[in-house]
């Protein structure tokens, strides 16, 4: 299960706080819900990942292809950035 609480820090920035597992159906809901934010124009992203005890190689993908489109990662535990290290070839 996953949790997104979408927080407005102020006009122009959100968070997204993830909590729970980043895995199966739960990445397309994050996907869907980080589109969302990233098509209000001027508004940067942020998902923070403090609260997430698992996550998938789908969930990585997902993950990078959001940081290329400029959304900063934030509180990622120590596992996830191994977990993104091993799934680079994703």
């Amino acid at each position: 299960m996953l949790k997104i609480t979408r927080t407005v820090l102020s006009r122009n920035e959100l968070t997204l706080q993830l909590d729970g597992r980043v895995t199966g159906r739960w990445v397309d809901l994050l996907r869907e819900s980080a589109h969302s934010a990233l098509e209000e124009e001027g508004v940067r992203l942020n998902v923070d990942l403090k609260n997430v005890y698992f996550i998938d190689c789908e969930g990585i993908a997902l993950l990078k292809s959001l940081i290329n489109r400029g959304v900063q990662l934030v509180n990622a535990p120590l596992f996830v950035v191994e977990q993104i290290k091993k799934c680079q070839e994703v």
